[in-house]
């Protein structure tokens, strides 16, 4: 009778220990999925604002840049005047570089990474407020401010 009773006790320890990892690694993949989704999606806004305050760093003219709210425009000098368009269209960080004699057309431009929106917002003096909202709807701003516009 005694073995019988053994068995049976180190069955169920067994299927005890083996239930206790399963849940282990269930609560584990849980938390890993959410854990890399919470990165891609603040990969995504930082590296958007990241994008637009390095080229408003390169595009750094007195005068070269304007905003009206909804997309930002990099004035170039080069043979011919052109304008570096960065703005959100379907879903996505899009630039687009056009002549100034060109007409801007917002579905012609580059898809850099995916967003649910952008703004780009004039403040006091020569400072900007960039603002983008990932597809988690979690917006982020910077504030930048241009050197030579000061």
């Amino acid at each position: 009778m005694r073995p019988k009773t053994d068995f049976l006790f180190t069955l169920a320890l067994f299927t005890l220990f083996a239930l206790a990892a399963l849940a282990l690694v269930v609560t584990g993949a849980r938390v890993y999925r959410s854990t890399a989704a919470s990165m891609e999606q603040n990969y995504t806004t930082h590296t958007a604002l990241a994008y637009v305050a390095e080229k408003l760093r390169q595009n750094d003219v007195a005068g070269a840049v304007e905003a009206d709210g909804s997309r930002l425009c990099l004035t170039q000098y080069g043979e011919e005047n052109s304008c570096l368009y960065i703005y959100e269209y379907q879903g996505w960080l899009t630039e687009l570089l056009i002549r100034e004699s060109q007409e801007f057309r917002p579905e012609s431009g580059q898809r850099l990474l995916e967003i649910q929106s952008f703004s780009a917002e004039p403040k006091a003096g020569s400072l900007y407020e960039i603002s983008v909202s990932g597809t988690d709807r979690e917006t982020v701003s910077l504030l930048v401010a241009p050197r030579a516009a000061g």
